[in-house]
């Protein structure tokens, strides 16, 4: 399902080059990432790395990226709002009272700054003036070269513009499919939860499972360590611990985080590594032809000057 999220955005005219299996391994290698830098910071570039990879243009599927970012937040916003007032009292008496205030303001930081690039994504001009400054002091020497880059990068910000543009204004429809697919993942996430509880022989009423794995995945979501580690154990744990019994909470913890983490993350690192190893080779073959190339020109000693 998170593959064909982002697959959604390539079906028609102006991004229709990645197919849904290559989507579906953006989505892993995202997955991955995302596991092993804080914060989940890393999952994105590697979304990125992957579905340029298969042709499409850093700047639409940048724009992808940040659309299905925000169908997150607003689910999560929505999800722990109807939580937060429709539940019982004592949900944020296990101890977590404190992620759960960091997660909202972290939350809070990233849903305005992706609101306000949606409504007004013209303010991107502004970046594309600061990028100009930066390229231009780290190539003071090459002025050329830096300016080469900061057209490029210019460019960038313009085509990014344009999706967006495009998809908020023009694509309701595909912005509405993301948001149902959205829907879809997390409650899917949500019932993994339930479906161990219940693998374990205990009982529990399936939307008191649900309004803990929302609280759980707010605080996995803006988690500060990698892939949370620690947070999404003894989260789970101190979460859980309501209606479970203690010397079940350890076995629930690692198939809870097997089948909700782990699993993607494997699939995700045999896929990434996967993908560099062909991406490696590659470039020695093209530096193996650019070699060849010149060595037909020249011959003897100076096809070692060739490559210097």
């Amino acid at each position: 399902m998170g593959g064909l999220r982002i697959h959604v955005f390539f079906t028609k005219e102006v991004l229709k080059k990645v197919s849904l299996l290559d989507c579906i391994k953006a989505n892993l290698a995202n997955i991955f990432v995302a596991a092993v830098t804080p914060s989940n910071t890393g999952g994105g570039a590697a979304q990125l790395y992957i579905l340029t990879r298969r042709g499409a243009p850093f700047s639409g599927a940048m724009s992808v990226s940040l659309i299905n970012f925000f169908s997150s937040l607003l689910f999560f916003l929505i999800s722990f709002l109807l939580v937060f007032l429709f539940t019982k009292k004592g949900v944020f008496s296990s101890g977590i009272t404190y992620l759960v205030r960091y997660s909202f303001l972290i939350f809070s930081i990233f849903a305005i700054l992706a609101t306000f690039i949606l409504l007004k994504p013209e303010a991107l001009g502004f970046l594309s003036r600061v990028l100009a400054k930066i390229t231009g002091k780290i190539w003071k020497k090459d002025k050329e070269k830096g300016e080469r880059i900061a057209g490029k990068l210019k460019d960038q910000v313009v085509q990014f513009r344009f999706y967006l543009r495009h998809f908020i204004y023009k694509e309701k429809l595909i912005l509405f499919i993301s948001f149902v697919l959205t829907i879809m993942i997390y409650l899917n996430k949500y019932l993994i939860a339930y479906v161990v509880v219940k693998g374990l022989g205990l009982e529990a009423e399936l939307i008191q499972v649900i309004y803990l794995q929302v609280i759980q995945f707010f605080l996995l979501y803006f988690s500060p360590t990698p892939g949370a580690s620690g947070i999404a154990e003894v989260s789970s744990v101190s979460l859980m611990s309501t209606i479970i019994p203690v010397g079940f909470l350890p076995a629930f913890a690692i198939l809870w985080r097997f089948f909700v983490t782990y699993l993607g993350v494997a699939v995700g690192a045999w896929i990434t590594f996967r993908d560099l190893n062909r991406f490696f080779k590659e470039k020695e073959m093209q530096v193996e032809d650019s070699a060849k190339g010149g060595g037909e020109k020249l011959s003897g000693k100076p096809q070692l000057a060739s490559l210097d």
